[in-house]
């Protein structure tokens, strides 16, 4: 605690003087005052955000509060996001998350699918990979799956007879991380993040890309991924041939607590199951009955919370409006940039240097990507850097004939890297779901490297669908 004080402190004075340099001493670029200023609110926030000065949503706030004084921009501008679908949808996707787990539902669900697979290292793995595949598009919190899954990855180890630490133990944690994160990219569902970036699309490029098209485009980098990194996994990780596996998984379908997949269904278990279905049921019909998908989650949640699977309680703890206004602010980030010409600045500031990138469909994507993991080391919030990028590059691909999605999808595929423990929310609620005792850190950032470049070999291979496809 005493060491991040000093870093907090240094963030802050750091963030407040490169603002203020920016937006006085700025030359002239051929932008408006206004648009300077609010340039350096934004560049001093972002500081704050890698500095973590204030909670992200507390920095989000200031700089509304600085968009209106210092630069004239009204709040019905700055936080418009928040009358949007989009933003809705989210609130209802995050109540529904925090239902799914306060239930139990999930978690039975989990030890439901893992326990069917024989008590082997190789289908065990492919167990919590389809565990957290199939539980993607139920739940858009990432960190509410791993948060559930990983204590029961560790007690499926424990049960083969693995050692914490261990190489077989390593693979389970993997099997079910990267279950989890390689499927957020491809079912809109899946993340906060999907939805997020569904809201940055323009609106004809939004109506494109409903849950069963948005899946269909990504279909390609799924599947190249999931096969690579399932095998990647079973061929790194797997016991020695005399380490021996225990034989019994009957710890599994009790989940070790009485609470496991043969035990019967609460009656909230039994409404959220219901509840779950049908959302996802109307979700994908959207085309036939014309139901937006805010409308449909919004019903779900309310329907959740007359049947009392949340409570009052669980209103107030387990939907996440910290992360809920942190979003509505950056969302409304891409209105600010429109109002004050720096969304028009920057695409004629940018527009030869992305043509030239833009010119290969192969460099553009894999361009794309590993720009996103280098600046992902100083932008902490997955969030954040993608609401600040798409506000410039979408602009720029429609100049260029490349659809947003494109751009978008590029970055998501690359954008929860756990090189080191602060990258990812998801990555520490996993590691620290078990209190950070079933691997070590150093080996996971390791595999880290080899996932990132399965899931750029995985957009090189989706190049000719897309382009089949006329998004490239």
């Amino acid at each position: 605690m005493g060491s991040s004080t000093p870093k907090k402190a240094i963030s802050a004075i750091l963030g407040i003087v490169l603002g203020v340099c920016f937006a006085v001493f700025c030359p002239d670029v051929g932008l408006s005052d206004q648009g300077v200023r609010c340039l350096g609110i934004l560049l001093g926030a972002v500081v704050w955000w890698v500095g973590g000065v204030l909670p992200s949503y507390g920095t989000a706030i200031v700089m509304v509060v600085l968009f209106s004084l210092v630069a004239g921009v009204e709040t019905s501008v700055s936080m418009k996001a928040f009358s949007t679908d989009i933003w809705w949808l989210l609130v209802a996707a995050f109540g529904l998350s925090a239902g799914m787990k306060r239930s139990g539902l999930l978690k039975r669900m989990a030890l439901g699918i893992v326990s069917v697979f024989p008590d082997m290292f190789a289908a065990q793995a492919g167990g919590l990979v389809v565990a957290g595949t199939l539980l993607g598009p139920l739940v858009p919190s990432m960190a509410a799956k791993v948060s559930m899954l990983t204590p029961l990855a560790q007690s499926i180890g424990e049960t083969l007879g693995y050692e914490r630490n261990s190489k077989p133990m390593q693979g389970l944690f993997l099997a079910m991380f990267t279950g989890v994160r390689t499927i957020a990219p491809a079912v809109l569902s899946a993340s906060a993040i999907g939805y997020c970036l569904l809201g940055l699309l323009p609106a004809d490029v939004r109506s494109q890309f409903d849950l069963f098209h948005w899946f269909l485009a990504a279909l390609p980098w799924l599947v190249v991924v999931s096969i690579a990194n399932y095998i990647a996994i079973a061929l790194l990780y797997r016991p020695k041939p005399d380490g021996g596996e225990a034989a019994c998984v009957e710890g599994l379908r009790t989940g070790g607590d009485g609470a496991g997949a043969d035990m019967p269904m609460s009656r909230h278990e039994k409404q959220m199951c219901l509840i779950i279905v049908t959302t996802v049921a109307l979700w994908v019909t959207e085309p036939l009955h014309h139901v937006s998908a805010h409308i449909v989650a919004l019903s779900a949640f309310a329907i959740a919370l007359a049947c009392g699977i949340l409570g009052r309680d669980g209103f107030r703890k387990d939907v996440g409006w910290e992360a809920l206004i942190f979003v509505g602010v950056a969302l409304g980030l891409s209105n600010v940039f429109a109002v004050t010409g720096i969304q028009d600045w920057i695409v004629v500031a940018a527009a030869p240097a992305f043509e030239a990138i833009a010119g290969n469909p192969y460099l553009f994507v894999v361009g794309t990507a590993l720009i996103t993991l280098v600046i992902r080391f100083v932008i902490v919030s997955e969030m954040a850097y993608l609401n600040i990028v798409m506000v410039f590059l979408v602009p720029l691909c429609l100049g260029a004939g490349i659809s947003p999605w494109v751009v978008g999808f590029s970055m998501f595929a690359v954008i929860t890297p756990w090189f080191v423990l602060y990258q990812s929310a998801t990555y520490l609620a996993a590691f620290y779901s078990v209190d950070g005792k079933m691997v070590r850190h150093a080996d996971m950032a390791k595999y880290c490297v080899l996932y990132t470049l399965v899931c750029m070999g995985g957009l090189v291979a989706s190049v000719p669908y897309w382009q089949w496809m006329g998004l490239l």
